[in-house]
């Protein structure tokens, strides 16, 4: 049996996220283990990974579906000791996040979701690209990031973690104009694309079940 590592910057398991990969991966031999960059952390622990001013803010959940932010830049460290941990027991490590995580390394094959939809959008050629954030703080960085794939972008915010999917439903109105929307964050799962796509009226892509059908690729007969 192939088994596969899934590492979050959150609290394993990731209950809200993990079935929906393996529904995918349903008639794959496939074992799934997962951790948890603050794993073994203390609230207080947890609270000093926040980010400061100007830091690179990701928005994860802790096991108790608490949400939480940590500063990219504090956890990488944490996010390799996972990999560490996981290599020598599985067959390939996926990421359970959407930011940018260039200076990870692992000597099994690493799946990073937001390099993952870049290339996928990048290949459909769209202009007007439509792209949902859990947090007003990463409009800036989304921009940026997503600049050089669709020259005409449209970024709003809303948490999958804490926001409703009415709320979402009304912020994706605004995607109407849209040739395609991006939920840029593992947190959004198929319920969540449904509704952003009834309220938009466009195609959505969401990171959790790409990553699993490139996973299914890989692993599958």
């Amino acid at each position: 049996m192939r088994r596969v590592g899934l590492v979050t910057i959150g609290q394993s398991p990731r209950v809200d996220v993990v079935p929906e990969i393996k529904e995918v991966l349903r008639d794959v031999e496939v074992e799934v283990v997962e951790c948890g960059a603050l794993d073994k952390l203390s609230k207080d622990e947890i609270k000093a990974l926040a980010p400061g001013e100007g830091e690179y803010v990701l928005v994860t959940r802790l096991r108790d579906g608490t949400e939480v932010r940590v500063a990219r830049e504090k956890i990488l460290p944490l996010m390799q000791g996972c990999i560490d941990s996981l290599e020598p027991s599985v067959d390939v490590v996926g990421l359970l996040c959407t930011g940018e995580f260039p200076e990870l390394k692992s000597r099994k094959l690493l799946l990073e979701p937001s390099d993952l939809l870049l290339k996928v959008v990048e290949s459909l050629r769209v202009s007007r690209l439509g792209v949902v954030v859990p947090d007003p703080k990463q409009v800036d960085l989304t921009r940026r990031k997503w600049g050089g794939v669709a020259p005409d972008l449209k970024i709003i915010s809303v948490s999958p973690y804490t926001g409703t999917l009415e709320d979402l439903r009304k912020a994706s109105e605004e995607l109407s104009d849209r040739d395609l929307v991006v939920l840029d964050c593992i947190g959004f799962g198929k319920e969540a694309k449904r509704v952003v796509a009834a309220a938009s009226g466009k195609p959505v892509l969401i990171p959790r079940t790409l990553m699993a059908r490139v996973l299914r690729e890989l692993l599958g007969v």
